[in-house]
């Protein structure tokens, strides 16, 4: 073979954002066609031999398959490499088009997925999780810091910017940290509801599709509602789609955390909300990690674990 897989694999080089790159380093080429040439090449030297061989052709392509185009056109990927094998033939093409499959790509991500939950269940168990020992005090500082911000307007306004602009950046980190809401959530599919002193999360992206018990960190029913509607107006996202809104918005709501609170996006604003609320809202016989699922809104409780706490 032409490229090194021995000395070049994806876990031994650094993996740039730019696939052509990457590709490079790993096989030597960078443009589609260059690699399915490549494989056409490869294929041709070990189609008479071994299945073993065959296997290892395999697992040689497999971060080509997976990453050409995106994660998400995998069959389309896996299509183009099948079609080389079939028009090349051969005594082990039956072994090679079983072995160039989906589930053979995702059998070694989901084994080591398995393998993180469970390291992460037996810590939660023994009372290790990072969640155990940090502190609750530190998110609900904040809040009000951020409060007192939004309140007394304090906040800096570059050149650049308007006042509507940097007060809804701060209304949406003292919003993710006071709620654990995803950003789509928060600028268009979240709905607040109360009965009585009992509150509710609707509209959330992932998880339930029930009503979950809200739990909000500091702020109040009425707070939370009116800063929703000041984001809202602000984003003005109602005729928009929630791939829209998550596009439009993203990266700019990302660089305003960095810059407001020192996080490295908005999905820490999640976090941070999950391991204080998983002791602020823990209730009697349940684990941390049952609780982060239940105030999140997932249903698999150690999904939940191992991504927030």
């Amino acid at each position: 073979m032409s490229h090194n897989t021995e000395t070049a694999t994806p876990t031994q080089t650094k993996i740039s954002r730019d696939r052509e790159v990457v590709f490079t380093n790993i096989y030597g080429v960078s443009k589609q066609s260059e690699i399915l040439e490549l494989f056409k090449n490869d294929y041709s030297k070990v189609k008479n031999k071994s299945v073993e061989k065959v296997q290892e052709l395999y697992k040689n392509y497999s971060y080509a398959i997976f990453f050409m185009y995106s994660p998400s056109s995998i069959r389309n990927n896996l299509v183009n490499f099948k079609n080389i094998i079939k028009e090349e033939g051969g005594k082990y093409q039956a072994n090679a088009l079983e072995s160039f499959t989906i589930d053979n790509i995702y059998a070694p991500l989901k084994a080591k997925d398995k393998a993180v939950k469970e390291d992460l269940k037996a810590k939660v168990r023994a009372g290790e999780s990072d969640s155990q020992t940090i502190d609750p005090n530190i998110v609900v500082t904040k809040i009000k810091e951020l409060k007192e911000v939004l309140t007394k307007k304090t906040y800096k306004v570059a050149s650049n910017q308007n006042e509507k602009q940097v007060r809804a950046y701060y209304i949406f980190a003292i919003l993710g940290l006071a709620t654990g809401r995803r950003a789509t959530e928060l600028l268009k599919t979240l709905k607040l509801s109360r009965r009585g002193e009992k509150q509710y999360f609707e509209g959330l992206l992932k998880g339930n599709d029930k009503k979950i018990k809200a739990n909000i960190i500091e702020l109040s029913y009425t707070e939370v509602q009116g800063y929703l509607r000041e984001l809202r107006k602000f984003a003005d996202t109602k005729e928009l789609t929630e791939g829209q809104v998550n596009s439009k918005y993203s990266r700019v709501f990302n660089n305003a955390i960095k810059r407001i609170l020192n996080y490295k996006n908005v999905k820490d604003l999640r976090h941070n909300y999950a391991i204080a609320g998983s002791q602020l809202f823990k209730e009697d016989n349940e684990t941390i990690e049952d609780t982060i699922s239940r105030i999140l809104g997932h249903r698999e409780a150690f999904t939940s674990a191992l991504n927030y706490a």
